[in-house]
């Protein structure tokens, strides 16, 4: 933890995350985001560009999320991305014939990555983005919502107002990184790290796992109608070798480790690959954990 961080503690909600506490205020956190984590040309969030083994794996992602709306029977409309980041979803939605809408605090991804979709996305704060398609009464089929909840800082919030554009039969995927996991508690209890690593307000503020994803979700009335995880990179500071946060220099190694893995069981094709990353959900593992909700009626 560093010295900034050392000011946040821990607490359980009630819903069984866990969230930083105290919280910062909302313009301490949009002064984060302007000057710390969206700098143009050189970002915390964006790379310079990406080798050709990269590029495959983010479509892989993109691929992925995309078959599992298109098995819920969605494969067409309008797709809103909450959180579009350098736009390779909303670029794989459109090629699949999506009416796509992205929102991102900064337009510096999309611009360098995907400048023909630049006058398809609204930048700024994410709360007022949502209020202004609300109040425009849009509505969407689809709605994606990766790596944003860890972020925002009333999650409630953010999926009662994700809610109100969703079409009736749509749905929203809402990715989180699967932290305070079961791997992390044996990391812990095997001394094979030396701090609580993901904890890292104020960039994260509240961190879920595959154990209270789905609590929170059924709580704010949605319905989880599939779930899925990444590969669990993590695994890898089970051996000294490769454990990257003790050896800092291990990281890119795994990075690329997990990547070509992911790449390998791709190659078995997509529906398969999605059955196995569901099936690591299952057993609490994967980085990154997906859930993709259906709105209950009131």
């Amino acid at each position: 933890m560093t010295s900034s961080q050392a000011q946040y503690h821990y607490q359980q909600e009630p819903e069984g995350f866990i969230s930083a506490t105290p919280l910062p205020t909302q313009a301490e956190l949009s002064h984060y985001y302007a000057k710390t984590y969206y700098q143009a040309p050189v970002s915390s969030t964006y790379q310079e560009s990406y080798d050709e083994v990269e590029l495959k794996y983010k479509h892989l992602k993109c691929e992925t999320l995309l078959t599992a709306f298109k098995q819920l029977g969605i494969n067409a409309g309008e797709l809103l991305d909450i959180g579009a980041g350098e736009g390779f979803l909303l670029h794989n939605a459109d090629q699949l014939g999506f009416s796509v809408t992205g929102i991102d605090f900064s337009g510096f991804g999309v611009a360098k990555f995907f400048p023909e979709l630049k006058d398809r996305l609204i930048t700024g704060d994410v709360y007022e983005n949502l209020d202004y398609l609300i109040a425009e009464k849009r509505s969407f089929s689809a709605c994606s919502a990766i790596n944003i909840l860890e972020h925002v800082m009333e999650p409630v919030v953010f999926l009662q107002k994700a809610r109100k554009l969703i079409k009736p039969g749509g749905c929203i995927a809402v990715t989180v990184p699967n932290d305070f996991s079961k791997l992390h508690r044996l990391l812990k209890q095997e001394n094979m790290i030396d701090r609580d690593f993901w904890f890292a307000p104020p960039e994260h503020l509240h961190y879920f796992n595959c154990e209270n994803l789905q609590v929170f979700c059924k709580k704010n009335q949605f319905e989880v109608l599939d779930a899925f995880a990444e590969f669990p990179v993590d695994i890898y500071l089970l051996h000294p070798g490769s454990n990257y946060i003790l050896d800092p220099k291990q990281g890119k190694a795994a990075n690329r480790a997990r990547i070509l893995h992911e790449l390998l069981i791709a190659e078995a094709g997509i529906e398969p690959y999605l059955d196995y990353y569901r099936a690591m959900f299952k057993v609490g593992m994967g980085r990154n954990i997906t859930v993709i909700l259906r709105p209950i009626p009131d």
